[in-house]
């Protein structure tokens, strides 16, 4: 299916064109005019758009004038109206007039913004247009893994809920007032980027954007540094407002907060490791190690999230003990999460660095070394104190001197304890975000 998005508004058209992906071909306009031109073209070249998102807000001409003349231009090229293009106009006003207008003048439903996932699909549902069906199976051979057998009723939910919602995460609780702090202060990219580089959420979801069809460049972005430059200044302030503004039930519920904190804590942890790590090797690597780190458990971060859903809308038949909660992630957390990232086109590196970073266990003659570094990385967050467990006062007892990503990177005892201490300092300095 062949679809065209138009809104004059950045973050809006890019978030447009995330979501319709799921359905088909999408290509975005920002004015009026272009519409009609796109449209005239795509008939002329007999490949017709089949999809129109029509923002009614739009420079110079406005949408409800460009639903005219499309409609006025399918009359003149004689199409059969079950040929004619479905179109579903998008608005921020709440007014009734002009919603009449526009259904006057043709258009099959609209939609008021905010808008997300969930309800765009129930709108194009109506429509009779579907999704592209996804599935757990990657196209890269190089990343396997069996979906898991004799799985609970629970993980089947997990699965069924991957392939067909959307997945948000949640951001730092602070991190929205330090960002604006350093908006109204002028801060340098530099700064911005340090601070929101310590976010999972937040680095997932630009990395993403950055590597979406429709900022797209010749290399796929790795890093966050790279995915700000790519959006730009003033997309990434927009972006960033927008998610740290959402409401989350995980972080209502005591016991869903505290799990996540943990999954934050961990993960920024095992950043810093790799990092620093990195830096006492002093070898180049093809990958951001801090970056992987951040990310190498963002399956659990998601199950979080997918898990709660589940409970909250009354899905599983009783509440979900911490325990179990805990250990469901734990068993499936690398197995989704590299399913996860896979799905949203992230590089080679970061999947393998997701799904065996607990056990290297990669079916290739040489193991990479930004797994081994993760791995290690891994080990030090939880000897430091920074594991996901259904209790986290719980003594951790690793012998890190002796671990197989130790003796692979040839890290001698001092330089361990070395690690170790910087981290610490580390983790002390961003506690504020916390």
């Amino acid at each position: 299916m062949k679809i065209l998005i138009v809104d004059d508004e950045l973050v809006s058209r890019t978030k447009l064109k995330l979501i319709m992906e799921n359905f088909g071909q999408s290509k975005s306009v920002e004015h009026g005019k272009e519409v009609i031109a796109e449209f005239h073209h795509a008939h002329y070249i007999n490949e017709p758009f089949n999809l129109i998102m029509l923002d009614i807000n739009l420079p110079e001409m406005d949408g409800i004038r460009v639903l005219s003349e499309i409609r006025r231009a399918e009359k003149y090229l004689t199409i059969p109206k079950d040929d004619t293009a479905k179109i579903l106009m998008v608005t921020s006003y709440g007014d009734k007039n002009r919603i009449v207008a526009c259904i006057r003048a043709g258009c099959d439903d609209y939609i008021v913004k905010p808008f997300d996932n969930d309800l765009i699909r129930q709108k194009l549902d109506k429509l009779g247009i579907i999704d592209i069906p996804t599935t757990l199976a990657l196209e890269d051979d190089d990343i396997k893994s069996p979906i898991p057998t004799g799985t609970s009723l629970l993980v089947e939910e997990i699965y069924s809920f991957l392939n067909g919602k959307e997945i948000r995460l949640p951001s730092l609780p602070r991190i929205r007032a330090k960002f604006r702090e350093m908006i109204s202060t002028g801060a340098v990219f530099q700064q911005i980027s340090d601070l929101l580089k310590r976010d999972v959420a937040i680095s997932v979801e630009l990395i993403r954007m950055s590597n979406s069809a429709y900022y797209r460049g010749v290399k796929k972005n790795e890093s966050l540094e790279q995915a700000i430059s790519r959006l730009g200044y003033a997309a990434t302030e927009q972006l960033v407002n927008e998610m740290i503004d959402r409401d989350f039930f995980t972080l209502k519920n005591k016991k869903y907060r505290s799990l996540i904190e943990q999954v934050w804590r961990h993960s920024l942890a095992c950043a810093y490791a790799a990092e620093t790590t990195s830096n006492f090797i002093g070898q180049k690597f093809s990958g951001d190690l801090f970056s992987m780190g951040m990310l190498h458990d963002i399956g659990k971060l998601a199950l979080l999230q997918i898990i709660a859903d589940i409970e909250r809308r009354g899905n599983s038949k009783k509440k979900i003990s911490s325990a179990k909660l805990v250990n469901t992630i734990n068993d499936h957390h690398c197995f989704f999460g590299a399913r996860i990232l896979a799905k949203w086109k992230y590089a080679k590196g970061h999947v393998h660095c997701v799904q065996y970073h607990g056990s290297l266990e990669l079916e290739e003659e040489e193991i990479p070394p930004e797994l081994v570094v993760i791995h290690f990385a891994n080990l030090v967050a939880k000897s430091i104190g920074y594991d996901f467990s259904a209790d986290p006062q719980a003594d951790i007892d690793i012998d890190l001197e002796n671990a197989e990503s130790a003796l692979l990177l040839k890290l001698t005892p001092p330089q361990i304890i070395e690690i170790r201490a910087r981290v610490v300092e580390e983790m002390k300095a961003s506690a504020a975000l916390f």
